[in-house]
C-alpha cells in the first residue's frame, strides 16, 4: 500500500502541473507544424530559378522550354544567352559571371551536335544547385528523344506509344493472403510520427526520473520517506509514477492519431490510413514504450541516487542517453533492409529494440518469435538493471558530500546484494 500511495503522489504531482497539459497540446502541435509548414510554405511560394541556356545552334530552346514547362513541379525560368560569332568559350564566361553576381541561378551549355552528341555542362553557384539540375536533367532528356524520334521518322502515335509510363497501384499483403490498396508515404509518415513519439516520451520521462531523485535528495525529502518505506519500494513507486504520466500522455496522443486516421483526414496530400493502425502495432506500441522506459529510467533512478546535482549526473547519464540516440542513427539502415540479418540482429539489442524492433513492427512485419524474443530480452535487461539500480538506490541516496566518480559507481555495484 505504501507503494502504491508513492505510485499515486508521483502520478499526479505530474498530471495536475500546467507543463503537463501545456505539453500534451503544444508538442504534437509543433511536431505538425515542423512538418507540414515546409510542404505548404512550398506549395504556396512560387520559388523559381532563372537558368541561362546556351544553345550555339539555336535549335533547341523552345523545345527544352516546353519540356520543362510540361513537368509537373519543375520551378525552372529558361533564358537563352546569346553567342557572339559563334564564340562558347565567351558566352560561357559571361553566363558564369552573372551566376556570380546572381543574375542568374544557373546555366547549361549544350553543343552545336545536341543529338549525336547528347552532352551538357551545368553551372551553378551553391550545391543547392542540383536539384536545378534534376528539374533539368529529365526535360534534356525528353528533348533528345524527341529529336532523334523526328529525324528517324518515328510517327507521333508511336512515339507517344514508346514513351507511355508504368502506372503504379501498390497494395499491401496481409497474412490471410488479402490485399488492400494503402499510402504508402501515409503509413511511412504514421510510423516516423509513433517512433518519434517513442524516442522522446522515452527520453524525457527517464531523465525525469533522474531529475526526481536528485531533487528529493537534495532537499532532504528522501531520509523522511526512507523512514517509513523500503528503498527498493520506494524506486519502484517513483519509477512506476512517472512512468504512469508518460504512459496518460502518449494514450492521448495516439488517441488523436486513431481518431484522424478513422476520420480519414488528409494534410498536404498526406492521408492517415486506419488500416495501418492495427491492434499488433497499438499493442507494440505501448509494450515497447513500457519495457524501454523501465529500462532507461531504472538507470536514470540509479545515477540519480548516487550523485547529488545534476552537474554532477551529466557525465553518467551521457552514455545512458547514447543508447537512445543510437538506434536513431541506424533507423534509416534499418529502413533500407528491415528483413536483413543485421536488421534483425540490432532490433534485438535491449537498447535498441523500441527504437528499432518497432519500426520493424510497423513496416515490414517480422516473424512473431523475434518481436515476442526482443520482449523477453528486454524484460530480463531491466531485471539486471533493477538490481544493479536497487544497489545504486539503497547505498546512493542518503550519500552527500564528495561527488561520485567512476570508481565509485563500480565499488557500489560490486556490493552484495
Amino acid at each position: 500500500m505504501k507503494m502504491l500511495a508513492i505510485i499515486r503522489r508521483e502520478y499526479l504531482e505530474r498530471v495536475r502541473t500546467k507543463g503537463f497539459v501545456i505539453s500534451t497540446l503544444l508538442l504534437p502541435l509543433l511536431m505538425s507544424l515542423t512538418m507540414l509548414v515546409p510542404m505548404l510554405t512550398m506549395k504556396s511560394i512560387d520559388t523559381r530559378n532563372t537558368i541561362g541556356l546556351i544553345d550555339p545552334s539555336g535549335t533547341y530552346f523552345a523545345a527544352l522550354d516546353a519540356a520543362l514547362a510540361a513537368q509537373q513541379d519543375a520551378r525552372v525560368s529558361l533564358i537563352p544567352i546569346p553567342v557572339a560569332g559563334g564564340d562558347v568559350a565567351a558566352a560561357a564566361a559571361g553566363l558564369q559571371d552573372q551566376i556570380r553576381d546572381e543574375s542568374l541561378d544557373g546555366g547549361v551549355v549544350i553543343g552545336d551536335d545536341f543529338i549525336g552528341v547528347p552532352k551538357a555542362t551545368f553551372y551553378s553557384r551553391s550545391v543547392s544547385g542540383s536539384i536545378i539540375r534534376e528539374d533539368l536533367q529529365p526535360a534534356l532528356d525528353r528533348v533528345l528523344r524527341q529529336t532523334r524520334f523526328e529525324r528517324a521518322g518515328v510517327p507521333d502515335s508511336l512515339h507517344s506509344y514508346l514513351l507511355e509510363r508504368v502506372s503504379w497501384e501498390s497494395l499491401s499483403v496481409g497474412d490471410e493472403g488479402e490485399a488492400t490498396r494503402r499510402d504508402e508515404q501515409g503509413v511511412f509518415v504514421l510510423a516516423f510520427i509513433l517512433i518519434i513519439m517513442l524516442y522522446m516520451m522515452v527520453l524525457l520521462y527517464g531523465q525525469q526520473t533522474l531529475t526526481a531523485v536528485i531533487e528529493e535528495k537534495s532537499s532532504r525529502v528522501v531520509e523522511v520517506l526512507l523512514s517509513s518505506v523500503p528503498s527498493s519500494q520506494l524506486m519502484f513507486g517513483k519509477v512506476v509514477g512517472i512512468g504512469g504520466a508518460g504512459l496518460t500522455q502518449m494514450a492521448i496522443w495516439v488517441a488523436v492519431l486513431v481518431y484522424m486516421a478513422g476520420q480519414g483526414i488528409s494534410v498536404a496530400g498526406l492521408s492517415f490510413d486506419a488500416s495501418f493502425l492495427t491492434p499488433l502495432i497499438l499493442g507494440s506500441f505501448v509494450i515497447f514504450f513500457v519495457l524501454g522506459f523501465l529500462l532507461f529510467s531504472m538507470m536514470y533512478a540509479g545515477v540519480g541516487a548516487l550523485c547529488n546535482t545534476i552537474q554532477e549526473a551529466q557525465p553518467f547519464a551521457t552514455p545512458i542517453m547514447m543508447f537512445v540516440v543510437i538506434p536513431m542513427l541506424l533507423l534509416s539502415m534499418v529502413l533500407r533492409a528491415p528483413s536483413s540479418t543485421l536488421a534483425t540482429v540490432l532490433s534485438l539489442i535491449p537498447m535498441f529494440s523500441p527504437v528499432l524492433m518497432f519500426i520493424r513492427v510497423c513496416l515490414s512485419t517480422p516473424p512473431l518469435w523475434q518481436v515476442l524474443l526482443s520482449w523477453v530480452l528486454m524484460s530480463l535487461t531491466i531485471w539486471l538493471m533493477s538490481r544493479a539500480a536497487g544497489k545504486l538506490f539503497r547505498v546512493g541516496i542518503l550519500m552527500n558530500g564528495s561527488a561520485p566518480n567512476w570508481a565509485t559507481l563500480v565499488r557500489t555495484l560490486r556490493q552484495p546484494d
